[in-house]
């Protein structure tokens, strides 16, 4: 690759890797085109990229970005996996297609400020999707003051019980 084409690639990927939050590092060694291909359709699906970039460019362009604190991990045959929306539904497509593919490695990632490991990743896979847990948080809001009122129509009912039964003893007496 010329010069030209080298900075055009690091200028492009610097950019993109200003704009992630999320991004995972992986090994692609040992893995067929063919296998690379439903990897990429597969993670273009849930909003995420999969891009084979050499090791000299992505540290070069991972100079001022969150990626930064992956450095250590840019060896051998790495790919990146660029998450623009929920890391979650991106850790079920990798963690279900490493199944499939063997040769499929995760290195390392990054939420937010927090570098995770591969396990830590793979944790990730089986949390519900933002949306479902966004939908529990609203059920579980939305709950409490039905369970609010509940309780206290219960003491105001024992309430009236007591009163009744103190007129009624009354009444008899």
């Amino acid at each position: 690759m010329e010069r030209s084409k080298k900075v055009k690639v690091v200028e492009e990927l610097g950019t993109r890797l200003k704009a992630l939050n999320y991004m995972f590092l992986t090994e692609y060694s040992g893995m067929s085109v063919a296998q690379i291909t439903k990897l990429r359709r597969e993670l273009r699906s849930v909003d995420t990229e999969y891009t084979v970039i050499k090791n000299s460019l992505m540290k070069i362009a991972a100079q001022g970005t969150k990626a930064e604190a992956l450095k250590d991990k840019y060896d051998g045959p790495n790919a990146i996996v660029c998450i623009y929306k929920d890391p979650i539904n991106a850790a079920k497509v990798i963690a279900g297609l490493t199944k499939e593919i063997p040769n499929l490695k995760l290195k390392a990632g990054f939420l937010g400020d927090k570098v995770i490991t591969p396990e830590e990743i793979l944790r990730l896979a089986t949390l519900p999707s933002r949306e479902v847990l966004i939908g529990k948080l609203l059920g579980l809001l939305k709950g409490q003051p039905q369970r609010l009122v509940y309780v206290l129509s219960g003491n105001l009912n024992k309430l009236m019980l007591v009163l009744n039964a103190i007129k009624a003893q009354k009444e008899q007496a």
